[in-house]
């Protein structure tokens, strides 16, 4: 009798993979969207076929060639989908301290140290307290270090400054500082995705404008998406005219429309009350909805994944955007992501997504506008509630 062969880590993973796509096929037909076309893109997946990375861009003044997909790692819990993301190209993990308590740096970990480590960049953020001191900014990110299972961190990140003064807080500045000269920090960054509640709340674009010209930060992270262009792009011009690399996140501002709607229609369907705050949205929804027929019927729109496409597209058409980065729960995600790598914006899926915008421009809150919470005479935290 022939003994059976042992499959390798890689095999495994790979058998994974089919297993895991061939069930969401499976799932898709039983739906019967399969094979349907979407408004952008006359492919049901847009990466079928094409499971690697096909771009790479500077990363501003680190002279580091990143993949235009980079992953935030924020969900991440399984070292086997981290190890399929890598082999498909990307090469840029943004994680933090916080995210779920350490877990997705461990993870990060206990990968990288079996992969040549300068093959990849790695950021992690540390959000900076009242009572921190050099010392304690020092100690948190060498538990970092340890987690990562790395020497060094490429790019070390103070997490959400909410004011120019936050961002320039002396003793995060000086910890880097003594961190780069023992080589276990590389670069300095900053990451902001909305005003946080002060008696003075100042822009995302402020901030990080500051951060740009000020010359101690070399990569940032923020939001920039088709709903929410204008201070997105103020932080664009401002990372190009000081070499500073663009990293994005929150790419696709419809996913909370879309969840909101989700989760009000299954609370219906099974009986349960409906939360208030989507009780009253409900009829706006609805007539969303009504109203959104005449464009889906119009650019032939099937999915969600039709608008996540473009969405994710538009970001990657800015020639000034370093890496977007996507939150990859799962291997068809990542199938959809590097499919869409290297991918440009055409005439019709421009206008496509202006008549989007217009539909749906006041069901979005704008991450970091910060004009609601400046206005509001009860100091009420606006920004952070509605993220």
């Amino acid at each position: 009798m022939q003994k059976k062969k042992e499959m390798t880590g890689k095999e495994k993973r790979d058998l994974s993979r089919r297993r895991f796509i061939g069930g969401s096929i499976a799932a898709l037909a039983g739906t019967g969207l399969q094979g349907s076309k979407n408004m952008f893109s006359s492919e049901s997946n847009p990466g079928e076929g094409d499971l690697r990375i096909k771009e790479y861009r500077n990363l501003g003044r680190t002279g580091f060639r990143v993949s235009d997909i980079g992953f935030g790692s924020g969900e991440l819990a399984d070292g086997a989908l981290l190890e399929a993301i890598l082999d498909s190209g990307v090469n840029y993990i943004d994680s933090a301290e916080n995210y779920g308590r350490g877990r997705s740096e461990r993870v990060i970990g206990s990968v990288i140290n079996k992969r040549d480590r300068k093959k990849v960049f790695i950021t992690t953020k540390l959000g900076v307290r009242k009572d921190d001191t050099k010392e304690s900014i020092i100690k948190r990110a060498e538990k970092c270090l340890e987690r990562l299972q790395t020497d060094y961190i490429d790019c070390l990140m103070t997490h959400m400054p909410a004011t120019v003064e936050d961002l320039k807080n002396k003793v995060f500045l000086d910890a880097v500082k003594e961190l780069k000269s023992r080589d276990k920090v590389r670069f300095c960054g900053v990451s902001n995705h909305g005003s946080q509640w002060r008696d003075v709340p100042e822009t995302m674009d402020k901030v990080l404008q500051a951060a740009a010209e000020d010359g101690r930060f070399d990569v940032m992270l923020f939001v920039y998406n088709f709903l929410q262009q204008e201070q997105g792009q103020r932080v664009l011009k401002a990372c190009k005219e000081n070499n500073v690399g663009a990293t994005l996140m929150k790419t696709n501002p419809v996913l909370n429309y879309f969840e909101m709607k989700e989760n009000a229609e299954k609370a219906e369907a099974e009986g349960r009350e409906v939360p208030g705050y989507l009780k009253n949205l409900l009829p706006r929804l609805k007539e969303r909805a009504d109203r959104a027929e005449a464009f889906k019927d119009k650019y032939k729109l099937t999915s969600y994944d039709a608008v996540r496409n473009a969405a994710v597209r538009f970001a990657l058409s800015n020639p000034d955007v370093s890496c977007a980065c996507m939150t990859i729960k799962n291997f068809s995600d990542l199938d959809f992501y590097t499919g869409l790598s290297g991918k440009r914006f055409g005439v019709v899926e421009k206008q496509a997504l202006t008549d989007y915008s217009m539909l749906m421009d006041d069901l979005y809150c704008r991450h970091a506008c910060g004009v609601c919470e400046s206005e509001c005479p009860e100091q009420v935290p606006v920004n952070t509630i509605m993220r």
